[in-house]
């Protein structure tokens, strides 16, 4: 069973997300419950995570800055951990673009908008 990290500003949201997650598909996830850079960090590499899902958004410690310092954190802990972002094209398509660029240049593995139904997520999830 593949482990999955979830870090959304909005704790209803990495709540459905997770339920979604362990009724629909064959990974346990992990919400953090606060958010820091390094405490994100430090749950993917207590956990052993395989992916980890960050929601991006405009507010610290949310911010693609934010995001991408925990990119950085999680990937030297743990090198083969797939780091997926999560953010909303319609209210921010500037933040949607900047997610967008990150994944072309290899800096992410994988980004998702917030319109994608859950089964789309669930199954894109399972193939990374």
């Amino acid at each position: 069973m593949r482990i999955i990290v979830i870090s959304t500003q909005n704790s209803l949201l990495s709540g459905a997300i997770s339920k979604y997650l362990r009724d629909r598909s064959e990974m346990r996830p992990e919400c953090v419950p606060g958010d820091h850079a390094g405490e994100t960090a430090d749950i993917c590499r207590a956990v052993s995570a395989d992916i980890l899902l960050m929601e991006v958004a405009y507010a610290s410690p949310f911010s693609f800055d934010d995001r991408m310092a925990a990119t950085r954190l999680v990937r030297q802990y743990l090198p083969g951990c797939r780091v997926a972002f999560l953010c909303d094209e319609n209210a921010s398509p500037d933040l949607a673009e900047k997610v967008k660029d990150a994944k072309k240049l290899g800096f992410i593995d994988g980004f998702f908008y917030c319109s994608v139904s859950g089964d789309y997520l669930a199954a894109a999830l399972d193939t990374m």
